[in-house]
């Protein structure tokens, strides 16, 4: 009973299989023999372009000189070079012949083939298929050009009878392989049909695991090809396993060495100034407190927390004259400072990984109302970090000391907020930001750090 229903699965498995191949082989041939048909055409085609071409470009100085003689060597030597040519004519730009492979037809007009081209260039070059009964050709017609002037055209026909026999050929080959194919086809879908579905359904199952993360060592049923390859699959599978350990070890590392050298070069940038000092890390701590309390995801709050740091990136470039001037700035001077926002863009544009904060740092100076800089961006254009570090960024500056000011109180700075709330601030920030900073937690963290 189990021999009756095992040799009745694999008749079952081995006639689906053949006729699954038998199908595809079919579709393959017909397409197969489509493709070539087509490849065999485009290559008659365009050596008869090429050759057309070349008539042309040999008969300029000829007609010009009116040499009959050269014209009809010209012809000659094609139409002799090339069996597959029925004739070659070569006309003046009113379509009279000059010269022609038969002779009988010289000084008569050239009519074209009607109908639509095959194929048609810039240059005027035109394939058609001749339409007379008595043709069985292509015919390709070339403008001759001398000086930009069209001074006569080069007609060449072409027999079918060579591409014909080169399709029959074609198609006999390719059957007589496809046939061959479907026999070896068949041989190994008998001899494969009684033992392959269990090792192929257990490495199914082994990729689908894996795909989900997951790893379990497969069972091995034989020790043929598949059951090497069943092998072979758990080591890659152990392999990919502890690389994926190795690479999310490593992954760690690198994005934990990238956040510390943008804090250094944070520093950096507020130790040019020292009543700046810090003044980045303190933003960049107001900024995330923002951006957690909008509900922003772990890599969103990086992102806000890095682009708070580069903010004033650019004024490595505001000349120590202007940065640490401690009255006030000319209207030159202010001029060149409030160019940083443009200047941090520019530098963090010369590296790809760095390129994504450019919205931030070029526009945290922009005004809810428009009137801000550089580019005079209002209302929800502002890029939402932006609008957050304009915030940070002005809270903190009010808060802190400077040579030619008085720090501002925490009340006095948040009523400064909220006057421009509307006017050089997001309302939406500006709201959010007052809960944020008005929490115990807050304010021990705004004097500790001042501290």
């Amino acid at each position: 009973m189990r021999t009756t229903l095992f040799t009745t699965l694999r008749f079952k498995i081995a006639f689906s299989i053949f006729i699954l191949l038998l199908i595809t082989a079919s579709v393959f041939s017909i397409l197969t023999v489509q493709s070539m048909n087509r490849h065999i055409l485009g290559e008659v085609i365009k050596r008869t372009e090429s050759l057309c071409k070349s008539t042309a470009a040999m008969a300029p100085y000829s007609i010009l000189s009116n040499d009959t003689l050269g014209i009809d060597n010209i012809v000659s030597k094609v139409k002799e070079a090339n069996t597959d040519v029925d004739y070659v004519a070569v006309t003046d730009a009113r379509m009279r012949i000059l010269a022609h492979t038969d002779v009988a037809r010289r000084g008569a007009v050239f009519h074209l083939s009607p109908g639509d081209p095959l194929k048609e260039k810039g240059d005027g070059t035109r394939v058609s298929e001749v339409h007379r009964a008595e043709d069985n050709s292509f015919e390709i017609y070339t403008p001759i050009v001398f000086d930009k002037k069209q001074i006569g055209n080069v007609v060449i026909g072409v027999n079918k009878s060579v591409l014909l026999d080169a399709r029959s050929e074609t198609r006999k080959n390719i059957m007589a392989g496809l046939g061959i194919v479907l026999l070896l086809g068949i041989g190994c879908i008998i001899v494969l049909s009684s033992f392959i579905t269990r090792p192929i359904k257990e490495l199914s199952k082994g990729v689908g695991e894996l795909k989900e993360g997951r790893k379990s060592k497969l069972k091995i049923y034989s020790h043929d090809e598949l059951g090497k390859l069943t092998i072979s699959f758990n080591q890659m599978a152990e392999l990919i396993t502890r690389q994926q350990l190795s690479l999310s070890a490593s992954a760690q590392e690198l994005e934990d060495a990238y956040v510390s050298t943008v804090k250094v070069l944070s520093a950096a940038i507020d130790a040019r100034d020292p009543y700046t000092l810090g003044h980045s890390t303190r933003v960049a701590k107001l900024s995330v407190k923002i951006g957690k309390a909008l509900g922003f995801s772990h890599h969103e709050l990086e992102d806000l927390e890095v682009a708070s740091l580069f903010h004033d990136v650019g004024k490595l470039k505001t000349p120590d004259v202007v940065l640490l001037k401690e009255g006030s700035l000319s209207s030159m001077e202010h001029r060149e400072m409030s160019e940083h926002p443009e200047h941090g863009a520019e530098i963090l544009s010369r590296a790809k990984s760095l390129q994504k904060y450019i919205p931030a740092v070029r526009h945290h100076h922009e005004w809810y109302n428009g009137k801000g800089y550089p580019d005079g961006l209002r209302g929800e254009d502002i890029p939402l970090h932006a609008a957050i570090i304009a915030v940070t960024d002005s809270f903190d500056a009010m808060t802190s000391s400077r040579p030619y000011k008085n720090p501002r109180s925490h009340e006095d700075a948040l009523r400064e907020l909220v006057r421009c709330s509307g006017v050089q601030f997001s309302p939406r920030i500006i709201e959010v930001f007052l809960e944020v900073i008005e929490s115990p937690s807050s304010q021990a963290e705004q004097i500790s750090s001042r501290g």
